[in-house]
C-alpha cells in the first residue's frame, strides 16, 4: 500500500481523518468513487469561475468610478474656462441653451448617483469619489448658469462648453457601466451567498497555504475579508446535514490555522457553507488544541502503518467514497 505523506499534511486529509482514518488511509491508493465526489468536482470548478467573474467585475467597476472622476473633473474645468472666455452678451443666451442639455445628464448622473449610494459592495474611496462627482455637476451647472467673465471669443468658448457636456456624458457613461457591472455581482453574490472583499480563490493554479512549523497545507475554496479579518470559506455539496460535521468543522480549522500562520494574525472564525445552510466555526483554543491533537494522531498512525476503522456507524460507511476497497466496512 502506498506510504501517507507526512511533510506536508493537507486541510482535505484532516477532513478524511476525522471522517475515518482508514478512510483517508485507503486515499493514498484509491481515488473516490461516487457520484457526489463527481458532482463535487464539477461544483468546485463551477464556483471558480464564478468567483472569478465576481473579482473581475469588481475590477471593472472599480475602474469605471475613476474613469468617472476624471472625466467630471474634465467638465468642470472645460466648462469654467469656457465660461472665463464668453463675452458679456452671449452669456445669457449660451447659458439658456447649454444649460438645460447639462441640466438633462446632470439629472441622469444623479439618478445613476443614487443608485450607487444603495450599493452595500463600494467602500470608502469610492464614497469619497461619488461626493467629488457630486461637487463636479454643481460646479458644471453653477459655470453653465453663471455671469460669464467680459472676454470676448465666442467661438472658443461655445466649443469649451461643448466639450465640458461631451465630457459630462463620458463621466454618466462610466458611472452607469460601473454600477451596471455592480448590480451583476450583486446578483452574483446573492444568489451564492458570497459575501466580504475576495482576497483568494481556489482556482487553477492558485498557491496554497502552508504552515512549516506544523507541517500543513491547504487551499480553501476561497478568502474573504471582513473588517479587518480573513475568513476561510469552504462550500460542500450533495446533501445537507442537519448540523456541521466534525469532520468539516476541522477542516476549516485547519483553514484558520494556516491563515493565523501566513498571515500572522488568527481568523475569529470560519465559513462552512452546504446548499441549504450555512455555518461560522468559531476558532477558538480549544477547536485549535483539538486539530492539533488530530495533527499528531495522523502522524503516530503514519509511523506505525497500522490504521482501523474508529467507529461502529453504518451510515458513515454507506457514504464512504471508498467503500468498495474497504476491509473493514460495515453494512
Amino acid at each position: 500500500m502506498a506510504r501517507v505523506q507526512t511533510r506536508y499534511i493537507s486541510a482535505s486529509d484532516v477532513e478524511k481523518y476525522s471522517y475515518c482514518p482508514l478512510s483517508w488511509w485507503l486515499s493514498a491508493e484509491y481515488d473516490g468513487e461516487s457520484e457526489e465526489i463527481a458532482q463535487g468536482v464539477k461544483g468546485h470548478e463551477k464556483l471558480g469561475k464564478l468567483l472569478w467573474d465576481i473579482d473581475a467585475k469588481e475590477k471593472a467597476a472599480r475602474q469605471a468610478e475613476k474613469l468617472v472622476f476624471w472625466w467630471a473633473i474634465g467638465a468642470t474645468f472645460l466648462a469654467i474656462i469656457g465660461l472665463e472666455v464668453t463675452p458679456f452678451e452671449n452669456a445669457v443666451t449660451l447659458s439658456q441653451v447649454l444649460g438645460v442639455v447639462s441640466l438633462i445628464w446632470v439629472l441622469a448622473s444623479l439618478f445613476f448617483l443614487y443608485k450607487a449610494t444603495r450599493s452595500r459592495m463600494h467602500g470608502t474611496a469610492v464614497n469619497y469619489e461619488k461626493l467629488m462627482l457630486v461637487f463636479s455637476m454643481v460646479a458644471v451647472i453653477v459655470a453653465v448658469s453663471a455671469v460669464a467673465f467680459l472676454i470676448t471669443d465666442v467661438r472658443l468658448a461655445e466649443a469649451l462648453e461643448a466639450a465640458a457636456l461631451v465630457w459630462l456624458i463620458g463621466a454618466a457613461f462610466f458611472l452607469y457601466r460601473s454600477l451596471r457591472s455592480t448590480e451583476i455581482v450583486e446578483s452574483l453574490r446573492r444568489e451564492f451567498r458570497v459575501t466580504g472583499k475576495i482576497e483568494y480563490i481556489d482556482f487553477d493554479r492558485s498557491k496554497a497555504f502552508k504552515s512549516e512549523k506544523y507541517g500543513l497545507s491547504g487551499r480553501p475554496d476561497y478568502v474573504i475579508k471582513i473588517e479587518d479579518n480573513l475568513i476561510p470559506v469552504e462550500e460542500k455539496t450533495g446533501r445537507t446535514p442537519q448540523g456541521p460535521l466534525f469532520s468539516h468543522i476541522l477542516q476549516v480549522a485547519a483553514y484558520c490555522l494556516l491563515i493565523e500562520e501566513t498571515e500572522g494574525k488568527a481568523p475569529p472564525y470560519g465559513l462552512l457553507k452546504y446548499p441549504q445552510h450555512e455555518h461560522d466555526i468559531e476558532y477558538n483554543e480549544d477547536l485549535r488544541r483539538i486539530l492539533l491533537e488530530k495533527l499528531a494522531e495522523m502522524r503516530a498512525a503514519v509511523e506505525k502503518a497500522d490504521v482501523h476503522r474508529n467507529h461502529n456507524r453504518p451510515g458513515k460507511c454507506k457514504y464512504c467514497s471508498r467503500r468498495s476497497v474497504c476491509p473493514e466496512k460495515l453494512g
